[in-house]
């Protein structure tokens, strides 16, 4: 078995502005920081065997603040832990009126995130079985994971809340493909007067 926590991004200065991140960068903002610091408190006390981020800055300077409590943590960026490329779109205000079901031309599919989720989890089950392992990426992908977790449809890829900035998802990963979700999109530490109330794995 293996205890996955799935982390989402601290808050960009894009994300406040209504602009199309996708696979660019972007830049965590003050409030982004400040998330992803909270967090960080949250989890120092975790015990995790390594650390897994997307290799876009974004999700990088949001596992820097947890790495600052787990200083000698294996770090590991991946690409599958993209968001969705959203080509076009890229870098600028999304369009007025816009649609998940009109996305630009070349832009991934609900059906290529979920494969993308499915292909780390099955690289997660070659490689660290036994071990806690963090991954810290993106909404879009988190929804893929979930779905998948869930053995859903692609179809059901958008029945889904929205991910939360810096929310914290467990789930246990078993090699026969029983997957148990213990708790999604929690930000209890981000509320001040609740400090600590974050569950654990057991």
């Amino acid at each position: 078995m293996i205890q996955l926590i799935i982390i989402r991004h601290g808050e960009t200065v894009e994300n406040a502005n209504n602009i199309c991140q996708g696979q660019q960068h972007g830049c965590l903002s003050e409030l982004g920081r400040r998330q992803a610091r909270q967090l960080a408190i949250q989890l120092k006390d975790e015990p995790l065997d390594l650390v897994y981020s997307s290799d876009l800055q974004r999700t990088i300077d949001t596992a820097n603040e947890i790495l600052k409590f787990h200083p000698e943590m294996e770090f590991v960026t991946d690409p599958l832990l993209r968001e969705r490329s959203l080509t076009l779109w890229e870098g600028k205000p999304f369009p007025e009126n816009w649609s998940w079901d009109y996305l630009p031309e070349g832009a991934e599919t609900n059906e290529d995130m979920l494969e993308r989720a499915g292909q780390f989890i099955a690289k997660l089950l070659r490689q660290h079985d036994g071990q806690r392992v963090a991954a810290i990426t993106h909404g879009g992908l988190i929804r893929a994971f979930w779905t998948v977790i869930a053995n859903k449809p692609s179809s059901d890829y958008f029945s889904w809340e929205v991910t939360k900035n810096t929310s914290v998802s467990r789930i246990e990963l078993h090699t026969n493909g029983e997957h148990r979700v213990v708790e999604l999109n929690n930000v209890d530490h981000l509320d001040a007067k609740t400090p600590g109330t974050m569950q654990h794995f057991s």
